[in-house]
């Protein structure tokens, strides 16, 4: 077998394939073709040495704004995403039916990192304005056409974006997510996702009305009415039964929903985030506190999270709920090759969480090299 290219002797991490250790990666066509101990009796037009690195698919980040205020991140999504391991990201909601099809339009023609992206049930999608967030006046709920949307773009839309909290929602009740969960239920029951932090109301007074599938984002937020309640001592016994039952608690960092206390609780209490995310913004990633999500990630491992499954919410997880499990998120032989290899370098790191409180790391992950589709986005300058 030839070939195009082969990735030797990285430590390969990648826990949905249940592949661990030292590892050769071949490529052809843009897709993984073999993964051993060894290929080195196989001809390669190209060979990476991936020595003392580490190796895992190419992250997947559910969570990312692409075109908020029509646009933000925009024309600079690769530039911020390779240097960063990232292959793969859902808008999360940038975008309302009335200018999905500007979204769109910048994925057609500037972006070439893959994207999907969750319509929000607004018209007007994240739009700033002095008047308020982009549901605090009912009109500019559009179920139908947020359900229309969705249909509209298959290859792109995957689900309903409700944003809940102040100033966000026409009034402080479950209607806005029951009528979310409706909008998903019209686009033919896809799944939605909740950003809440600092609600007026009590979490479980919300996810009582989502369905397996849907995703609460921001679960680690320190303001009212979280996953732990007013007190923020001990797990709402509603939050753990709902994410037995399915409903997805993602992470996503941002500008205010990560606080460390929090996150330090949670995972003594063994509540583990379903998906880590970064609720990426240019402003967060230009000015911290997020930077990427190998600094997300890196924060987590902090707290005792593994390795291993760090990586799998990072990756299989998030590709699942985007509809691209096989495709994206595994080293498996069919995979897409994308790949992003890693220095676990080791020091003493300054990390800060949302709320300017800050932990010193001894680990840190930094993107070595990604890979999309067989062919190399981005090198770290030898020196950094």
């Amino acid at each position: 077998m030839q070939f195009d290219l082969v990735l030797t002797g990285g430590d390969v991490i990648d826990p949905a394939a249940g592949l661990r250790g030292m590892m050769d990666i071949g490529i052809a066509g843009g897709k993984i073709v073999a993964v051993a101990p060894s290929l080195a009796g196989n001809p390669a037009r190209k060979t990476i040495d991936a020595k003392g690195r580490l190796v895992m698919p190419g992250l997947v980040d559910i969570h990312a704004h692409v075109f908020v205020n029509a646009h933000d991140m925009g024309g600079r999504t690769d530039q911020i995403c390779g240097c960063s391991g990232v292959t793969t990201l859902c808008d999360a909601g940038s975008a309302g039916s009335s200018n999905f099809a500007g979204l769109r339009h910048v994925l057609d023609t500037e972006v070439r990192t893959r994207v999907r992206a969750f319509v929000n049930l607004s018209a007007i999608g994240i739009t700033g304005t002095s008047r308020g967030g982009e549901l605090s006046h009912f009109p500019y709920a559009d179920p139908e056409g947020c359900a229309r949307t969705i249909v509209e773009n298959p290859d792109l839309a995957i689900g309903v974006k409700l944003r809940f909290g102040p100033g966000l929602v026409w009034e402080y009740s479950a209607e806005p997510v029951k009528l979310a969960r409706r909008t998903a239920d019209m686009a033919g029951g896809v799944p939605m996702m909740m950003h809440i932090t600092d609600s007026p109301i009590p979490l479980p007074a919300l996810i009582e009305h989502m369905k397996p599938g849907d995703i609460v984002t921001h679960c680690y937020h320190g303001r009212a009415h979280g996953i732990m309640g007013q007190e923020k001592q001990f797990l709402l016994k509603e939050v753990v039964e709902a994410q037995r039952a399915g409903i997805i608690f993602d992470c996503a960092h941002g500008r205010n929903h990560f606080n460390f206390r929090m996150i330090e609780r949670a995972l003594d209490q063994g509540f583990l985030p379903d998906t880590i995310s970064t609720d990426l913004t240019v402003t967060t990633a230009t000015q911290g506190p997020v930077w990427d999500l190998p600094t997300t990630m890196s924060k987590l491992l902090h707290f005792g999270l593994p390795l291993e499954e760090i990586v799998r919410r990072s990756t299989a997880a998030p590709a699942r709920i985007m509809g691209l499990e096989g495709t994206v998120g595994s080293l498996r032989p069919g995979a897409n090759a994308d790949i992003a290899v890693f220095e676990l370098r080791e020091g003493a790191f300054e990390l800060r969480d949302s709320d300017g409180d800050t932990i010193v790391a001894k680990r840190r992950l930094l993107a070595h090299l990604t890979m999309k589709d067989g062919r190399v986005c981005y090198e770290r300058p030898e020196g950094t």
